[in-house]
């Protein structure tokens, strides 16, 4: 006798992917402006301890997070139990 096979449809409704917005401050003038990542990269990157590469339009500058910058961003996710989820 066959298995029955469950089948569910294709959802038809599609969520947005969550979002963080947080301040940057460009190192070459000061200016601040808000940037947007995805919630699960910034998440995956603070548990990893990536770097994180962040960008200021007013003179096309890339750098990696300072660990200030790092923290900074742990507090607008408003993860404290990121750092209980990083490997030992």
């Amino acid at each position: 006798m066959k298995e029955p096979t469950i089948r569910f449809p294709e959802p038809t409704i599609r969520f947005p992917e969550p979002t963080i917005r947080f301040p940057v401050t460009c190192p070459k003038c000061g200016n601040d402006a808000l940037t947007v990542f995805p919630v699960a990269v910034i998440a995956t990157a603070l548990i990893e301890v990536a770097n994180i590469r962040l960008y200021a339009s007013c003179h096309n500058q890339w750098w990696d997070a300072s660990k200030v910058e790092l923290e900074q961003i742990r507090e607008y996710l408003g993860a404290p139990w990121i750092d209980a989820q990083r490997p030992a």
